[in-house]
């Protein structure tokens, strides 16, 4: 409450004590009996009505202190909001000082479950007001361009693809930047393939991507970016083979995948603040397969009002998916590398030294 309004309150309060400040007892009774039954318009109160008892403190402040005994008290946690202890306000500050990408929603959940969010729990507006007023989480700017919504009507209509950097992990004692390459379907958000690497290269996209056909069938069309990785003749080559239309965005126009793009941001602000620092590749990827399990395709996405898993499985038995054999998948599939066959009869793939029969020596061959 600022000070203007203090004031005015103190001014109303005086108005009615005022016709019997010098009174005896008696005149005061009856007089305060009188106000009783009316209602005055108090500044942030509102319209209500006065107890005779209230009026008779009034009266005993405004002897012993004056005016200045007529104004509201100052709240002694001003500064602070009334249902967050300092205790808990501690703990909202640590968390956020820990996981400065989190969300607000992921924060309130967090406190919630791990039975730290205060008795009663404190609101979701409320930690919301405290973050914002403290700046204590990091908040993305907002983008003034103007994006149109888009979705396709069915299942394996169109996927799309992205990598993401994630934490670091140890393969054989050594650290390195997982990244993660994740295939969502357009219609149902679900993701359909998915893995952590140690690098952003074609050799684990196609992973992902001859997994997500085994499982889910193959798509009309695969929506990437110009990268490295996508812009490849295999990627190319695999596609053409499978039937599929290999699109590409427009150089740096990321809003156009916003789709993945928002599921990345998903994983930063519900599956990375979990991980473990230092974890194996393994672990992280045994994880973020549980989290997708147990969490983003059982809930409620906001773009669609209903679950993952629950879209896709009811847009699937409405359409045929194309699905190909194993052995369909494995020629798709196959990599293959032209080498010059040494005079010793043996060639080199990949830091390993293979022998071959010595017809070939000096010969282009195809492995």
């Amino acid at each position: 409450m600022d000070k203007e309004t203090r004031e005015q309150i103190a001014l109303i309060r005086y108005k009615l004590i005022s016709p019997v400040l010098v009174e005896p007892g008696r005149v005061q009774n009856e007089y305060f009996r009188t106000q009783a039954a009316i209602a005055y318009d108090f500044p942030r109160y509102g319209r209500r009505t006065v107890k005779v008892s209230t009026m008779k403190l009034w009266l005993k402040k405004y002897k012993e202190m004056g005016f200045e005994g007529l104004k509201p008290k100052v709240r002694k946690d001003k500064g602070r909001p009334r249902k967050c202890s300092s205790h808990l306000l501690d703990v909202i500050r640590i968390n956020c000082k820990a996981y400065p990408h989190m969300t607000v929603k992921y924060l309130h959940e967090k406190l919630i479950k791990e039975g730290i969010a205060g008795e009663p729990s404190i609101h979701y507006s409320t930690l919301l007001r405290i973050v914002k007023e403290e700046n204590l989480l990091r908040f993305g700017k907002k983008r003034k361009d103007i994006r149109k919504r888009f979705e396709v009507d069915h299942v394996n209509d169109l996927w799309m693809c992205d990598f993401m950097h994630g934490p670091s992990v140890l393969i054989n004692r050594r650290s390195y930047k997982a990244i993660l390459c994740a295939i969502i379907d357009d219609h149902s958000r679900m993701i359909v393939g998915h893995a952590f690497a140690p690098s952003e290269t074609v050799s684990s996209l196609t992973m992902v991507l001859k997994e997500a056909f085994g499982a889910y069938g193959v798509p009309k069309r695969f929506y990437v970016d110009n990268g490295a990785s996508f812009s490849s003749d295999f990627l190319a080559k695999s596609c053409a083979l499978s039937g599929i239309s290999l699109i590409h965005s427009k150089p740096y126009d990321s809003p156009s995948r916003g789709k993945i793009e928002r599921f990345f941001r998903t994983v930063r602000d519900r599956f990375l603040p979990g991980i473990v620092e230092k974890c194996t590749l393994e672990e992280l990827n045994g994880s973020f397969a549980i989290w997708l399990n147990d969490d983003y395709h059982h809930r409620v996405h906001s773009g669609i009002k209903e679950r993952p898993l629950d879209r896709y499985h009811n847009s699937a038995g409405k359409v045929d998916i194309q699905r190909l054999t194993k052995a369909e998948l494995n020629e798709i599939f196959l990599v293959r590398h032209e080498r010059v066959v040494n005079n010793d009869a043996t060639i080199s793939f990949k830091g390993s030294i293979y022998e071959v029969p010595s017809a070939y020596i000096r010969q282009r061959v195809d492995i």
